[in-house]
Formats: C-alpha cells, structure tokens, sequence
C-alpha cells in the first residue's frame, strides 16, 4: 500500500508542478538554445563551442544536487552524497532513479511543507536530510524529515535521493 501511495504522489506531482518545473523549464531553456545554436553557427561561430560541450547544459539548467542524510538522527553517522543529471552521475544509490525522482517532483519536491497542512500524527523513524543545489537550473535548499505523514509522503518522494545505501 505503501508503494501505491507513492506512486500516487509522483503521479499527482508531475501532473500539477512536475511538468512544469522539468517539462517547461527543461524544454524551454533547451528550446530556445538549440534553436539559438542552429542559427547562430551561420551567423556567429563563437554560439556553436558554448552549446557543444555537455557541461555547458548542466551548469546552466541542470541538477547538481548535495545531499546530507543522518540516518540515525543523532548527527554521529552522517551520509553526504551527490547526484547530477544530465549526465547522471553521482554516489547515491541509484543515480538513474534519483534523478527521475528529481525530474518527476522538480523543484516544487523541494519546497517547504505548507505550515498549515493536515498531516497524520505518526512517526516512521529519525532521519533526516539536508538537500542543496540546483534543480533544472534553480537553486534548492530543503529539509526533510519522517516525523509525520507530510513529511513522510516528501521523504519518499525522493528516497532515491535520500537513499544511505550505496
């Protein structure tokens, strides 16, 4: 039931903020470069080096995430792992997953909880994490616990990410 609820929660983000955030940002920002790189080697050669390298895409629109997990919750067996998309690379578990995670929340995966939601009083373990970096191009700077079903629900979100075993 777990899995369903998951899966349920990607599906219902990528369908409101999801697409958004990776299919817009993602399409827009590569749109308008590789249109720009496609005209601007017959008008200006220096365009078509800046688009060429892959790193360029990364720095400017990509993911480059830091992630410190404290798996125990007591600060003593801290994890810190990174993860990058495009290409996808990194030292967390999966880095595929992870960042089909990444690109399935977006950056609204990384926004705070909302103060004022209803969320069950119950209690999944004393993780936390810490996640830094950029999302399709925007800075992102979250917390995340499993101290109740919000914080649960975003946690699972992205476990991929949040994931300590390597």
């Amino acid at each position: 039931m777990r899995r369903a609820l998951l899966a349920g929660a990607v599906l219902l983000l990528a369908g409101c903020g999801g697409g958004q955030d990776t299919g817009a940002g993602s399409t827009s920002s590569a749109g308008p470069s590789s249109s720009d790189a496609s005209s601007a080697p017959s008008s200006d050669p220096s365009s078509a080096p800046t688009s060429g390298p892959a790193a360029t895409p990364t720095a400017v629109g990509g993911t480059a995430l830091t992630v410190v997990v404290d798996p125990d919750g007591t600060g003593e067996a801290v994890v810190v792992g990174t993860l990058t998309c495009d290409p996808t690379a990194g030292d967390v578990a999966d880095p595929a997953a992870a960042c089909a995670q990444v690109a399935a929340v977006g950056t609204a995966g990384f926004a705070a909880p909302d103060p004022g939601a209803v969320c069950t009083q119950q209690f999944d373990g004393p993780q936390t994490a810490t996640v830094s970096g950029t999302v399709a191009g925007q800075p992102v700077d979250a917390s995340f616990s499993r101290t109740d079903g919000c914080a649960i629900s975003r946690w699972d979100a992205l476990s991929e990410l949040l994931s300590t075993t390597r």
